[in-house]
């Protein structure tokens, strides 16, 4: 009886050996695919096949027990470790369905002409939000100083579903030092400095925060009773700001920015604009292409056309939005449409 009951130990352990090895294999194989690391996958099925080697060994009494013990320990760490990975690579459910799904309000329209040149824009902004799982974006082009076409794409807060418009207001991010000093001596409105607080209410990681137990009670109780105001929508029209929730891939989720990265490029302050304003700063100053990044990651982009007679601005409230393609596909294919028109 001992007997069999230690064989069926063994043949346990050996099935634990086993399974773990293919639950490992299966789950390197879905971070490679999701993450582009075929290494993972490689790595994936060496552990099954040693998996594979040591159940065998086990079964025929040739695996002492300490490497029973090691293996089986060794195995689930690596498999929870792999479960972090899945995690962090997963792609987060879209916020639109495809480019047509993309919601979008019209500022200024085209002149005769460029209407051709703003669908095509508009086209390549829903694709480019769709296939980046991009909140929300805000394009103006403008040529001479005079605006061709604004537009804004998507919500300016992704959980309320609040509606980007031409007039909402982005963060610079890095270009606060190339934008903000000048705005005001060129009488720019709605482009300049604010506190902080003012785009992040819930003081993400910062001393003004307000304890867990009280955003808790506030978000589960008072705000759905009416008993205390949302904080989102961000209130002036400001778009709320978001980080990709892990690396630098926006299709994997987002978390609210927090205050340290609002504030890094503006002396304590948070630098805002619209892109309507950007196009005019770059018809004013010919200060040429304009990149801000907040967190690291794109975005705000301005491209202008080397005579200075074309100006595009992309703003996003996601950092490492693609802002920069964007804004020379949007260039490019107002410059084409405007030599055809001038033939």
């Amino acid at each position: 009886m001992e007997g069999i009951d230690m064989m069926e130990s063994t043949r346990l352990r050996a099935g634990l050996l086993v399974v773990l090895g293919l639950a490992i294999a299966a789950m390197s194989v879905y971070v490679a695919e999701v993450d582009d690391a075929p290494g993972a996958a490689a790595i994936g099925l060496l552990v099954l096949m040693g998996s594979l080697v040591l159940a065998a060994r086990l079964v025929r009494g040739r695996l002492p027990a300490w490497a029973v013990g090691t293996s089986l320990a060794a195995g689930l760490a690596l498999a929870l470790l792999l479960a972090l990975l899945m995690d962090n690579v997963s792609l987060a459910p879209p916020l639109f369905a495809g480019p047509d799904e993309v919601p979008s309000i019209v500022g200024v329209t085209p002149p005769p002409g460029r209407e051709a040149a703003v669908q095509r824009a508009r086209e390549a902004a829903r694709a480019a939000m769709a296939g980046q799982n991009v909140p929300g974006l805000s394009v103006a082009v403008g040529s001479g100083g005079t605006l061709l076409w604004t537009e804004g794409f998507g919500w300016r807060d992704a959980t309320t579903a609040t509606p980007v418009g031409p007039d909402t207001r982005f963060l610079l991010g890095t270009a606060a030092p190339v934008v903000a000093p000048t705005a005001a001596s060129l009488g720019l409105v709605d482009t300049g400095l604010e506190p902080a607080a003012a785009w992040s209410p819930e003081h993400i990681g910062e001393p003004e925060e307000d304890a867990p137990p009280f955003r808790l009670v506030r978000a589960l109780v008072l705000e759905p009773l009416g008993l205390a105001a949302s904080d989102y929508p961000l209130a002036g029209n400001r778009a709320t700001v978001y980080v990709p929730r892990s690396d630098s891939d926006p299709r994997r989720g987002r978390r609210l920015a927090a205050m340290r990265d609002l504030v890094c490029c503006a002396d304590g302050m948070a630098a805002y604009a619209t892109p309507a304003q950007l196009v005019r700063f770059a018809a004013a100053t010919r200060t040429g292409d304009v990149d801000g990044r907040l967190a690291g990651g794109l975005v705000v982009s301005v491209r202008t056309q080397s005579d200075g007679g074309l100006a595009v601005a992309v703003m996003s409230n996601i950092a490492y939005a693609d802002t920069a393609a964007l804004a020379e596909h949007i260039r490019d294919v107002f410059a084409a449409t405007g030599e055809s028109t001038a033939r």
